[in-house]
Order: C-alpha cells, then structure tokens, then sequence
C-alpha cells in the first residue's frame, strides 16, 4: 500500500485533485463567488445601461431627423413672413413719405403766398409814398407857377372841414 500511495503522490490526477481540493477551500474561505456573482451583475447592468442608453440616443437621432426634415419647411414659412413684413413695412415707409413731401408741398407753398403777400405789401407801401412824394411835389410846383391856385385849394379844404363838422 505505500507503494500506491507514493505511485499516487507521484502522478498528477493525485496532484490535481489535492489541488483543487485547496482551491475550493480558499474560494469558500475567501468567498470568491459572491465577487464573482457581483461581477458579472455589473457587467450584466453596464450592458443593460449601455442598451438604454443606446435606445436613448436613437430617439434623439430620430428626434433629430424629425427636427431637421421640418427645417425647409420652416426656413419657407419664416422667408415668407420676413416678405409680408417687408412689404407692409415699404408700403408704410411709402405712404409716409407721400404725406411727408405733400406736407412740405403745401408749407412750401404757403411760405411762398406769404411772402408774395409781404412783398406786395411792401412795393405797395413804397409805391404808396413815392405817389405821395410825387404828388407832393406836383403840388408844390403847380402853386409856385400858379400862386391863385393856392389860394382855391385853401378855400376847398375850408368847405371840406366845414361839411365834415356837420
């Protein structure tokens, strides 16, 4: 019997079984297998994770090209709107200046009236005592060469006086 047992101590299924019997103490001491057991959860959960997170992303990418195929549609409807604007803006922009120019029209020309009248009013003026000068010195000639004249005009504004105080 002790030859079998050192031939058994000498080939390896013996050397083999010894160990593992060593190596299922140690895991059980060291509990191997919960940390095992925790491992592969979390790498169970990573790859539940990264599933979500990849669904998650798709919808954003599926979002995304929702978004962007309603881009030309939208830029359309904004180019549209921008030119309705515009053109109510260049019609009001027009209308304003229309009246603008026909207010300065009508100041420009009553400006014009009145200076025309002011000017009348001064050639009047100066063609009023220049008449007066004239007649004045008319007046003043036809008594030198006529002295009898003075004397009518004299009496003529006499009865003029007397008529007005009646």
């Amino acid at each position: 019997m002790e030859n079998i047992l050192i031939t058994l101590a000498k080939t390896n299924t013996v050397n083999f079984l010894l160990m593992a019997a060593i190596l299922y103490w140690i895991i059980k001491k060291m509990n191997i297998s919960s940390a095992l057991k925790k491992g592969v959860d979390n790498v169970i959960n990573a790859i539940k994770n990264s599933e979500q997170e990849k669904e998650n992303s798709q919808n954003l990418v599926n979002s995304a090209a929702a978004t962007m195929s309603k881009l030309p549609e939208q830029i359309k409807e904004i180019e549209k709107f921008s030119e309705q604007k515009t053109e109510v803006f260049k019609k009001q922009l027009e209308e304003s200046s229309k009246k603008s120019i026909e207010n300065i029209k009508q100041n420009v020309q009553k400006v014009v009236a009145i200076e025309e009248k002011k000017i009348s009013n001064h050639i009047t003026s100066e063609t009023v005592a220049d008449s007066i000068e004239a007649s004045k010195n008319n007046i003043i000639e036809m008594l030198k060469d006529k002295p009898n004249l003075k004397y009518k005009f004299i009496d003529k504004s006499l009865e003029e006086l007397d008529r007005i105080q009646l």
